[in-house]
C-alpha cells in the first residue's frame, strides 16, 4: 500500500513540474459485477466505488490519467432460497492508469490497465459464511475501456468496463480449460467525477 501512495505522489509532482495542463479531483459511483468461471451469471452484485484522480495533458486531444479508488467486486445469485443463494464480496484498492482520447468537447474514450490489491474477500451461501477455497489472490491486473461525458463544467459521467487479465482465483483442483485458467472479475462501473480547478502551467 505504501508503494501505491508513493506512486500517486510522484505522479502529482511530475505533472506539476512538466505538464502543460494538470488537474484532478474526486470520484464516486456504482459498480455492477460478476465473476466469470463460477456458477453464477449476470451482473447481479452491486457495490460502491470512490476515490481520487489526477491527469496530465499530453497534447490537444489526449490525456494520461491516474486514479486511486476503492471498488467492491464479486458475484451474487438472485435467489432467496437457501440452497440456491450465493454472495461473494471482494473489496479492492485499485490504481487505474489509462489514456483518455477526446473525441468531442464533451465526449472522450478511455483505454488502459488497473492494478488492484484485495483487502478482504467474503463468501456466503444461504447457511452462512464459507471458507474461500482456493483462496483469492491478493493482487489483480485488469484491462479497462470506457467512455466519459461532460455533464457540467466540472462534473463528468464515466461508464467503464474492467476485466481481469490474470485469474483472481484458481479453479478447485487447479483445473484449466484452454484459455480459462480460473475465475476472472468482470466489472461495470458508473461514476461521477468532480474536477477541481486546473493547476500548473498554461
Amino acid at each position: 500500500m505504501k508503494r501505491m501512495f508513493l506512486l500517486l505522489l510522484l505522479v502529482f509532482i511530475f505533472n506539476q513540474i512538466f505538464s502543460q495542463t494538470f488537474g484532478g479531483g474526486f470520484l464516486a459511483g456504482l459498480s455492477m459485477t460478476q465473476v466469470d468461471g463460477d456458477s453464477w451469471g449476470g451482473f447481479n452484485k452491486a457495490g460502491f466505488t470512490g476515490g481520487i484522480y489526477t491527469y496530465a495533458g499530453l497534447n490537444k486531444n489526449m490525456d494520461i490519467q491516474l486514479e486511486l479508488r476503492y471498488v467492491q467486486k464479486g458475484s451474487q445469485s438472485n435467489s432467496e432460497i437457501p440452497e440456491e443463494y450465493y454472495r461473494l464480496t471482494l473489496n479492492y484498492i485499485e490504481i487505474p492508469l489509462f489514456l483518455k482520447y477526446h473525441i468531442h468537447s464533451k465526449i472522450s474514450a478511455d483505454i488502459g490497465i488497473a492494478f488492484g490489491y484485495l483487502q478482504k474477500a467474503t463468501e456466503n451461501d444461504g447457511y452462512g459464511e464459507l471458507s474461500s477455497i482456493p483462496e483469492f489472490k491478493k493482487t489483480e491486473l485488469s484491462g479497462l475501456i470506457g467512455v466519459e461525458y461532460v455533464l457540467w463544467k466540472r462534473i463528468k459521467f464515466n461508464a467503464r468496463y474492467n476485466y481481469s487479465i490474470l485469474p483472481v482465483r484458481d479453479h478447485p483442483g487447479e483445473q484449466t480449460w484452454y484459455l480459462n485458467k480460473g475465475q476472472y472479475n468482470s466489472v461495470l462501473t458508473f461514476t461521477l467525477y468532480y474536477q477541481l480547478a486546473n493547476i500548473g502551467k498554461k
